[in-house]
């Protein structure tokens, strides 16, 4: 056994008691004890944030303040008698705002797929989430809005849904380009490639990022896998939230009005849709929407050039803010919009609800009031519907051709429901497609086929020159020229205008192939979209690679198609009948509610009788048709105050599915009808106002003294004091002897053509610019030289600055609205005061007290002698009354006394000639004016024909029957004049 020695158990001792001083010493021992738990903190602390620091991060619950607008309801608009136009509804929005959830989802998936997995992007989970929630929601029959001015069509081809400023302004966008102006140098040719981006260019830019501006990563990185219809609606929703970047607090608004199923879908399982919200809003609506809607306009989320301007002019909104776009409802924003209140809250990392703080309430906005008539604005354009139905059943024909009384060939009716898409095209090669569409689409192929194959051999080898060329072979070669111009292949801005073989190509005196060699060999044809492999090649490799591009192209091109199937129908390969039948294949009538469809399919029924009686049903209408007359505008107004009572706009649109988030397929609809549904006739539309012009040729003649009541004129059908001569509407007969009134009654041109010559002659010598000065002094006391005072969109006035003696007749380049044409006529009915127009009558807050009354006009007092409207007055009640008025008819045994004056203006001989109407009544102390102009109607009877019937209404001289019938009606007795 080992033992110590005294030395050793001495230091033993002694270290022994070193030992238990220093354990009995308190400092030593607190400071083992905190340097053991210094120790198990870093451990802890360690595990946390290194170990564990993920899980941590995504279960962190923390709370924040966070303030909740709330958005103050809507003014109501109302008509003259408190009918109730615009309104409020309450409904359920789905809203989407950025949140971390996405990039703390990302990277647990990333994590979860381990070091060689797949990563997956925030940019990943945002496109799922999105792609999610649009499904869920059309399961449940809901839409998003769509805002991308971007579509693909049956045939998968991408193309713009806008043009213009619109697309420019998109492009800018998009791409971050500012003022293209202020650059230079590359950066400059940069913006313009941007800004001259195909839709297939915008489309990959936005899905992936390629070729875009430095910076911009991958843009909305979304995957190729989904369908390019898929990826077009996440593209719109992630293009509202890009475009909401610089308010990243205020989400944007996904869908509205979504159905109870769609808000327990996505309810029941929020925690899969982060950033998704659901709330309750109030949505725009309208009453008999198609009636006013040219008036109302309709609502929906800002703009970011009208979030400047609003808040430039002293407004408070903030981005997905809901606003008037046009009509009153724009005119009117500033009063309508209510008073937005705000609340306080607590939220979690998840961006829950915790708890409300505070609120504040939000308050209404104001109302208003219209002057507009509901009754009569909806009578009138039930009127003018039926009438427009009658004027085209009384000039459709058998025959293939027009002729020379422009007539309308039943062809084209049949023609015009493919051109005008009532019948969809697309919808006959689908799966599910019946049996008469599968047999009308084998008609189109075999028909497809045999145009491209001998289009490609022509291209090839054809000798014939373009104008020798026949109808339907002029009209595909114009199409390829257009589509290469703008896909662009042909480059407009390379080519040499006064080139010889450009010129002769363009007076028709040489091939096409002749032409488009040429544009290669001079470099005009862009060949970055050829498939040619070889760094090496010849005009012959081009030239044949360009034929291939046509060819291919065409089979995508819809609107081509249109051009086959109008030959395939001319040309009778595709019978009406087969056409007629594609109604009811595609649910525009139902055949089990329609007994024309078993006569019709049977050939009891005719195609033409078939379409004939639809017609006239209103079935089918004028606008669905889009052919000669289609449209047409009713101006109704109280002379004394210029208060508008009716402002109808035929054809109109539901703006309810414009309202609240734009229902995206409609919108394209609209824009791409042909009968220009949202263009309001009354404001929007311009004609030469024809013989109504002639009261204010009278005036100036009366006023400067180059004719008196005593003053007459022959007329002897042709005047020729000028070259060419100017004919009488009358010619080869003529008027005889006429004074003012006289001329005015019936529409003479010979008189008024000799005033215009007069008021432009001095000492013997004729200027007719002296002529149009004194033209223009008159029509600019009636208001002719501005606009009428509505408070919508209004096109400006154009007084005629060309030949004073055409321009004495209301030809010349005299261009107005029928609005400002009404308020010309208020002017003279009233013979005191030019008297601005105006729709609106009075303001007032919620609880129904006045804030405005607009019932004083801008009036300006008219320098025209009495005497001078009397002969006026005299000569129009002829028009009406007269024994040798062309519409007395009419009017005659109806018990009003009705003064006017009718028009006839041409502007295209191609074309029928646009008829007007104005008036007023009763005659000797006038209630109404009226205003209708009728594009392309043929004759100015067929309006005044319109203004008779709603006279009778007005006044309670229509039947009962008369009120409640709804098929068309035709023009009775004479065929009028052609003043």
């Amino acid at each position: 056994m080992f033992k110590f020695n005294k030395k050793q158990e001495k230091d033993k001792t002694k270290l022994r008691g070193q030992i238990i001083e220093l354990l009995s010493n308190r400092i030593i021992i607190v400071g083992v004890l905190l340097m053991v738990l210094f120790c198990l903190l870093i451990y802890r602390l360690f595990v946390l944030q290194i170990i564990q620091g993920d899980e941590h991060l995504a279960n962190f619950n923390y709370k924040i303040k966070k303030t909740i607008e709330i958005s103050g309801a809507r003014g109501n608009i109302y008509d003259c008698n408190g009918k109730t136009l615009a309104y409020n509804q309450l409904a359920y929005t789905v809203t989407l705002e950025n949140t971390d959830e996405t990039s703390r989802i990302a990277r647990e998936r990333t994590n979860a797929n381990g070091e060689n997995g797949q990563k997956v992007t925030e940019n990943d989970v945002k496109n799922e989430v999105i792609y999610k929630l649009i499904k869920v929601l059309e399961t449940n029959g809901d839409t998003i809005n769509y805002s991308l001015p971007m579509t693909v069509n049956s045939k998968g081809k991408l193309k713009f849904t806008v043009s213009g400023s619109s697309l420019a302004r998109f492009k800018k966008d998009i791409y971050g380009i500012t003022n293209i102006d202020n650059l230079s140098g590359d950066e400059k040719k940069k913006a313009e490639k941007y800004l001259n981006s195909t839709p297939e260019e915008v489309y990959e830019y936005l899905r992936s990022g390629k070729n875009g501006p430095q910076g911009t990563g991958n843009m909305f990185g979304i995957a190729d896998s989904y369908s390019t219809e898929d990826t077009l609606k996440i593209m719109s929703v992630r293009y509202d939230v890009f475009m909401n970047r610089y308010s990243q607090t205020t989400p944007i608004t996904v869908a509205t009005n979504i159905s109870d199923k769609s808000i327990a879908a996505i309810s029941e399982h929020d925690d899969e849709y982060p950033g998704v919200s659901i709330k309750a809003d109030s949505l725009r609506k309208y009453n008999d929407a198609k009636y006013f809607s040219s008036v109302l306009g309709y609502t929906g989320v800002v703009s970011e050039s009208e979030l400047k301007e609003l808040n430039g002019n002293g407004g408070k909104y903030e981005a997905n803010d809901v606003v008037g776009k046009t009509g009153i409802e724009k005119t009117m924003e500033s009063t309508l919009q209510g008073k937005k209140g705000q609340k306080d809250v607590l939220v979690d990392n998840l961006g829950k609800v915790i708890k409300t703080v505070k609120t504040t309430k939000a308050s209404a906005g104001n109302n208003v009031y219209l002057t507009i008539d509901a009754d009569l604005q909806k009578y009138a354009y039930n009127i003018l519907e039926r009438r427009l139905a009658g004027i085209l059943l009384a000039h459709l024909t058998t025959a293939d051709t027009a002729g020379s009384e422009k007539r309308v060939p039943i062809k084209d009716v049949y023609y015009a429901l493919i051109d005008n898409n009532i019948i969809n095209i697309s919808k006959l090669s689908r799966k599910k497609a019946k049996t008469n569409e599968k047999d009308v689409y084998q008609i189109y192929r075999k028909k497809q086929e045999t145009v491209l194959s001998t289009l490609r051999k022509d291209l090839q080898s054809g000798t014939t020159i373009r104008k020798n060329l026949s109808e339907e072979k002029q009209d595909y070669v114009s199409y390829i020229y257009k589509m290469l111009e703008n896909d662009g292949i042909l480059v407009a801005s390379s080519i040499d205008e006064n080139d010889q073989v450009y010129l002769d190509w363009k007076d028709e005196k040489i091939t096409f192939r002749k032409f488009l060699r040429h544009a290669i060999n001079n470099e005009w044809i862009n060949i970055s979209s050829f498939n040619i492999k070889s760094d090496y090649y010849d005009a012959d490799e081009i030239y044949d690679e360009l034929i291939n591009y046509i060819v291919d192209a065409l089979k995508s091109e819809e609107d081509f198609d249109k051009i086959l199937y109008e030959y395939m129908i001319k040309n009778g390969n595709l019978s009406g009948k087969k056409v007629c039948l594609l109604l009811y294949d595609q649910g525009v009538l139902d055949k089990k509610k329609d007994k024309d469809y078993n006569s019709l399919y049977t050939g009891k029924m005719s195609a033409y009788n078939f379409m004939y009686k639809k017609i006239k049903n209103i079935e089918i209408t004028p606008a669905q048709l889009a052919l000669d007359p289609c449209s047409g505008s009713v101006v109704i107004t109280d002379p004394d105050t210029g208060e508008v009572k009716a402002m109808v706009s035929y054809p109109s649109y539901n703006n309810n599915r414009l309202a609240n988030g734009i229902d995206s397929s409609y919108y394209a609809s609209l824009n791409t009808d042909l009968s220009s549904p949202m263009l309001n006739r009354a404001t929007q539309s311009r004609t030469a106002p024809g013989s109504t012009f002639k009261p204010i040729s009278s005036t100036a003649v009366l006023e400067e003294g180059v004719a008196n009541a005593s003053t007459y004129v022959k007329c002897t059908g042709i005047f020729d004091k000028i070259s060419p001569a100017a004919k009488c509407w009358i010619y080869p007969n003529a008027h005889g002897s006429l004074n003012v009134s006289g001329a005015i009654a019936v529409s003479c041109n010979f008189f008024f053509y000799q005033m215009g010559y007069n008021l432009g002659t001095v000492n013997g010598t004729y200027n007719s610019q002296r002529g149009l000065t004194k033209l223009k002094k008159y029509a600019s006391m009636y208001g002719f030289n501005r606009k009428s005072g509505v408070e919508i969109t209004e096109y400006e006035p154009h007084i005629s600055d060309e030949d004073a003696i055409r321009s004495a007749i209301g030809q010349g380049t005299h261009s107005y609205t029928p609005s400002q044409i009404s308020r010309y006529v208020t002017s003279l009915v009233n013979h005191k005061n030019l008297i601005d127009l105006s729709l609106i009558e009075k303001t007032t807050d919620s609880s129904g007290s006045v804030i405005t009354s607009y019932k004083k006009r801008t009036e300006e007092k008219l320098d025209i002698k009495s005497s001078t409207f009397d002969l006026i007055k005299k000569g129009m009640i002829g028009v009406v009354n007269g024994k040798d008025s062309s519409i007395k008819y009419l009017y005659e045994k109806q018990g009003m006394k009705v003064a006017g004056k009718t028009g006839t203006a041409q502007e295209n001989k191609k074309r029928p000639n646009h008829a007007l109407f104005i008036s007023y009544a009763p005659y000797d102390n006038p209630d109404i004016t009226m205003t209708v102009v009728v594009p392309n109607g043929y004759t100015s009877a067929n309006a005044a024909e319109i203004a008779r019937d709603i006279y009778k209404y007005y006044f309670g001289k229509a039947s009962k029957a008369e009120k409640k019938a709804t098929t068309a009606l035709l023009p009775t007795g004479s065929d009028g004049s052609n003043d």
